[in-house]
Parts: C-alpha cells; sequence; structure tokens
C-alpha cells in the first residue's frame, strides 16, 4: 500500500496497513509498538515537530531522509529529525518494530543541562543510531523494558513519582546514546554543578516561559538575590537569565512556526504570542539561530 502525506504524524490511522498497534505517552517521549501485515511505503515532507526513532524488533525497513538512504535492522535504528525535509520508508510485511517519538524541546533541554556552556550551536544528529552494544544497547533495553510496562493497565508508570524520573532517564539516555555534533563535549570533563538557584531558575524559564518573567521575579522564585542569579547564570551558562528566557521563547515560537497551518497562523501572531513585539528583530533573531526566516519556517 502507498500513502502520501505532509508528515508521519498525519499518516490517517485507517490506511496504515498494520495488524497490531499500541502506543502509550511517558512525558516527552511516546512510544509505539506496531506490526505490519503487509507492505506499506510512505512518502511526506518532513517527519514532524519531534524526533523520531525506529527500533526493528522483527525484520528490516528501508528509508531516505536527509538526503541519506538507510536499511536499518535490530542492530541498529534509525533517527529521523524534525526539519530535516522530506521522508520515504518502505515497510515489508511481516515487519515490527518500537516507533519512538521524542519532543524538540525536551532534546533541546537536555542537552543544554548536560553539556552546558562547554558547546554552543545548533545540534545536529547523525541518522543512525548503533543499538548492537554500548550506550545504543542499554538505550534499546531500557526502551523494550518500560514499553512492556506501558502496556500493563494500573501499573507503577501510571504514577507520576516513578513516570517522571523514568522519562528524564530515557531522554538523557537518548542523548548520550546518539551520535550528534554534541558528543564530545558530553564525553569530555565533567564540570561543576550549576548552583541550586541557576536550576531552580532554569525550571521556572522552561516550565512557563510565557509568564513575565523579570530578574527580580526569577530571583525572588529561587531565594536569592538579582545579583546572585545575575552572576550564576554567567558564569555557568555565559548569559543573563533574561537571555534564557528569550532563547526559550525563541525556541518556543520556532516550533509553533514548524508546528502551525501556514492558512491559520501568521508570523506576527506568533512572535507576539510569546512576547516579540518587535518583528524585525524577532525575525533576525529567529535567522541567526535557526537558519532561516520565521515566515520561510511556516510555509516549510
Amino acid at each position: 500500500m502507498f500513502v502520501r502525506t505532509s508528515t508521519i504524524e498525519t499518516v490517517p490511522q485507517d490506511e496504515v496497513t498494520v495488524s497490531a498497534y499500541r502506543d502509550a505517552a511517558l512525558g516527552p517521549i511516546t512510544i509505539g509498538e506496531v506490526a505490519f501485515r503487509e507492505e506499506l511505503r510512505l512518502e511526506t515532507d518532513d517527519v514532524g515537530t519531534g524526533f523520531y526513532v525506529h527500533l526493528p524488533i522483527t525484520g528490516r525497513f528501508e528509508s531516505r531522509h536527509r538526503g541519506v538512504d538507510m536499511i536499518v535492522h535490530s542492530r541498529s535504528s534509525a533517527v529521523y529529525l524534525p526539519g530535516g525535509g522530506a521522508f520515504t520508508g518502505r515497510w515489508p510485511a511481516g515487519y515490527r518494530a518500537l516507533c519512538v517519538r521524542i519532543d524538540l524541546p525536551a532534546v533541546e533541554t537536555a542537552l543544554a543541562r548536560l553539556v552546558g556552556d562547554r558547546t554552543s550551536g545548533r545540534v545536529t544528529f547523525d541518522p543512525v543510531m548503533n543499538t548492537r552494544d554500548g550506550h545504543g544497547r542499554s538505550w534499546a533495553d531500557l526502551l523494550f523494558s518500560v514499553n512492556r510496562q506501558l502496556s500493563r493497565p494500573g501499573g507503577l508508570l501510571s504514577q507520576p513519582l516513578v513516570a517522571a524520573p523514568l522519562a528524564e532517564s530515557l531522554l538523557n539516555g537518548f542523548v548520550l546514546a546518539a551520535s550528534h555534533s554534541h558528543a564530545a563535549a558530553l564525553a569530555g570533563p565533567v564540570v561543576a554543578a550549576r548552583p541550586a538557584s541557576v536550576r531552580a531558575a532554569l525550571d521556572v524559564i522552561e516550565s512557563d516561559p510565557q509568564a513575565p518573567l523579570t530578574l527580580a521575579v526569577l530571583a525572588e522564585r529561587c531565594g536569592v538575590g538579582p545579583r546572585t542569579l545575575q552572576k550564576g547564570f554567567q558564569q555557568h551558562l555565559g548569559m543573563s537569565p533574561m537571555e534564557y528566557v528569550r532563547d526559550v521563547r525563541l525556541r518556543r515560537a520556532h516550533e509553533e512556526l514548524r508546528a502551525a497551518d501556514p492558512s491559520a497562523a501568521s508570523v506576527a501572531d506568533v512572535a507576539r504570542r510569546w512576547g516579540f513585539t518587535h518583528l524585525g528583530r524577532f525575525a533576525s533573531a529567529h535567522e541567526a539561530k535557526y537558519g532561516q526566516k520565521p515566515l520561510s519556517t511556516l510555509r516549510g
């Protein structure tokens, strides 16, 4: 069967020739198990707004993404990036796999926390992850174990106290297991832990970046003085707290533009929603960080 759609996320489920499908969310990670009863060929303009990782259980499949032809099997996994362009795939009859979706902002936040100020620039991931041995094998084993738990209603993973730290472990495991442009920084010497006040401020900003945050408000919520918080951010992140707020808002605006319907949304509306009142400065900042103008992202 052949299916043509805009993204993997918009494939009509009633058109997918699967004999079994089940998925469950664990925070920013969604794990699905799929089995195909007949061959499926799929073409999309992009994979969607999140990372997709395919871990074959039985069989192998062919795909093309970011200009790279891939054949993956039980000893390797494919990593598909949001914004990577057109995707084509062919799944043979009898193929079974875990299909994992990971929110892009969650990956970026995990990298920022693990890497700190040891690197800069946008991260790029290799298209194939080694799941035969090393960190990749450990991460795959953890995923399969979690998938078995998710299939049991009322299990421990229904409890936030268990699910939240496990989701964070899966997220950190992905960042450590995958090959990407920041891997060398992760393998380098461990730097001193950030002060509790800086970590608390990061949590406040990431949890609600649309809130009317100021340096004074952040400092008060973290139990320190503004000058102390400012110094901590400069020392451990190389930027001020408000620069970090702006960076998070820019990231969230970018993701909203990518996910929005260009016939129903505008760059101006998205920019204002994330606190950018000067469209020219927003466009310049967006292009500097993501390599394209906001309108191109919206239309992309």
